[in-house]
């Protein structure tokens, strides 16, 4: 027997959705962008070195912006060795993991990319080893337009025109021990408002990211610093979380992943408190907005940094990939505070693509981000869920409940057609969900766009990579606007209405 819920549309608008929520993140590490996606003498090749197959895979995203060269490996990025003719670059050590890197995919060959899938480039600068003067001079080597050292240099390498690079960021994580360029609050404050100055003063209209923090106890004082002193040069406060799991846990550690975007939910509230206070003490200026610029469930048993690591099998479960489509659903309610973010990583390590010698394997955490970025709106709607509780955990292991249900709705700018994007949390009862938008519809046949397995620990493999895949049906509704959602299921529900849900 089915249990009940209920969604309940408002009648108020969340607000905009920024397309730049649906962003990657391609580290320049081995396996990702080197030898992932860029491998020059593979048989699958193109002329520019990018696999084809990967490359079909990624363009299939409709991806608007991609972070690039890191992460970790980018704050000690030595961006000077990957410019110029590809044959005659060296390979230099990756100060971070201690071992040799190529440096074949270069800048110009990651915004040549972007451009390729019809995305935005987004540099993040090298402040773990580099200078401020390196990283204005790699601004200008973009998108130097006069007559100068750095744009006449990319003009010799074959580029006349500037790349115009919109999106830079300013560190990586720089309050953990791990990190090269470590700084305490209020010194990375400082640094922040200086490179971000500087970059401004280049170009105002560029989008500059700056690092914030979202570890519970630094958190507080990080961020602050940060936003007071640098305020007015920054567009957004970039955050990473990751959800662990240990799939050798009893259950998999379903109730643990599962909770994990409802544990950053309540972050982005607690975090956006904290620019509505500084904003008040900055009246007259706008406010910047959140970036996830990492974000993804990570399998804390693996360990991927070391040289001798190769891809060679999938990591990715269904419930993991409910864990994405909750956060997608999360950064859609939550509009008003975030406004970009980046899938961490695109291909291999905690990616969405498995990518092998010779296999290219969608993990079952690629299909909520291509089922959301081609069926949902770009206007948030504001609605309630009314549905029992389901087993989680916080990270520490701390029993709790959550909601069974998680929902987010959008709209197309006519507000007649609408997305009701639904995860079902019960691992094992189905859910029938009545469907409430205080209007009545255009037709009963709705579109249904399911991710859905009989086992929530089931994944796609090198010989199996079709087992966690999204199927799509027409289905005629009763009386009563009913769903019957599946056990451990991702449902997009497209519904067509007879008067507009937006206000």
């Amino acid at each position: 027997m089915s249990n009940q819920a209920t969604f309940k549309l408002r009648g108020t608008v969340n607000g905009t959705i920024r397309p730049e929520i649906y962003g990657q993140f391609l580290s320049r590490r081995r396996w990702v962008a080197d030898e992932g996606l860029h491998h020059p003498g593979h048989p699958d090749a193109d002329a520019s070195g990018l696999r084809r197959a990967v490359l079909e895979a990624v363009e299939q995203l409709d991806t608007p912006v991609v972070r690039w060269p890191g992460g970790c490996t980018g704050t000690s990025y030595e961006w000077g060795r990957g410019i110029g003719p590809a044959d005659q670059r060296e390979r230099t050590v990756d100060s971070h993991f201690g071992y040799d890197v190529g440096n074949g995919f270069g800048t110009a060959e990651f915004v040549a990319f972007c451009r390729r899938i019809g995305a935005e480039p987004q540099i993040n600068l090298t402040t773990g080893t580099g200078s401020l003067r390196e990283a204005l001079a790699w601004v200008e080597y973009c998108n130097g337009s006069g007559d100068s050292v750095w744009a006449n240099l990319r003009r010799s390498h074959g580029y006349e025109e500037p790349f115009d690079v919109r999106y830079w960021q300013i560190g990586n994580e720089e309050w953990g021990t791990w990190e090269l360029g470590q700084l305490g609050p209020q010194d990375n404050a400082v640094r922040c408002r200086e490179w971000a100055k500087a970059i401004k003063r280049m170009d105002p209209s560029l989008k500059v990211l700056a690092v914030g923090c979202y570890e519970p106890t630094q958190a507080v004082d990080w961020n602050l610093a940060l936003l007071r002193e640098a305020w007015e040069y920054i567009d957004f406060l970039t955050l990473h979380t990751y959800w662990p799991f240990d799939p050798n846990a009893e259950g998999g550690d379903y109730e643990r992943v599962l909770s994990g975007p409802h544990r950053t939910e309540a972050a982005i509230d607690a975090i956006q408190g904290l620019v509505d206070l500084v904003a008040r003490e900055k009246p007259g200026t706008p406010k910047p907005m959140l970036a996830f610029t990492e974000w993804n469930c990570a399998d804390a048993t693996r360990f991927e940094m070391s040289p001798l690591w190769r891809p060679g099998e999938t990591r990715y479960r269904t419930v993991d990939a409910l864990a994405v489509a909750s956060f997608l659903n999360v950064m859609q309610r939550r509009c008003g505070s975030v406004g970009l973010a980046n899938f961490a990583q695109t291909i291999n390590v905690v990616g969405a693509l498995a990518v092998t010698e010779d296999q290219v394997v969608h993990e079952t955490v690629y299909w909520p981000l291509w089922m959301q970025r081609h069926h949902s709106g770009g206007i948030s709607l504001a609605g309630d869920v009314i549905c029992g509780t389901v087993a989680g955990e916080t990270l520490e292991r701390t029993p709790v409940q959550i909601p069974a249900i998680d929902a987010s709705i959008s709209a197309d700018p006519g507000g007649s057609t609408v997305w009701l994007s639904v995860v079902n949390r019960d691992r094992h009862s189905p859910v029938r969900l009545f469907i409430d938008l205080g209007r009545p519809l255009a037709t009963n046949v709705v579109r249904i766009d399911q991710l859905s397995t009989d086992d929530p620990l089931a994944m796609n493999s090198l010989s199996d990579p079709h087992r966690v895949v999204p199927r799509s049906e027409e289905l005629k509704l009763d009386e009563d606007l009913a769903v019957e959602l599946p056990p451990s299921s991702y449902s997009i529900i497209e519904l067509s209405t007879a008067a507009p849900v937006v206000p």
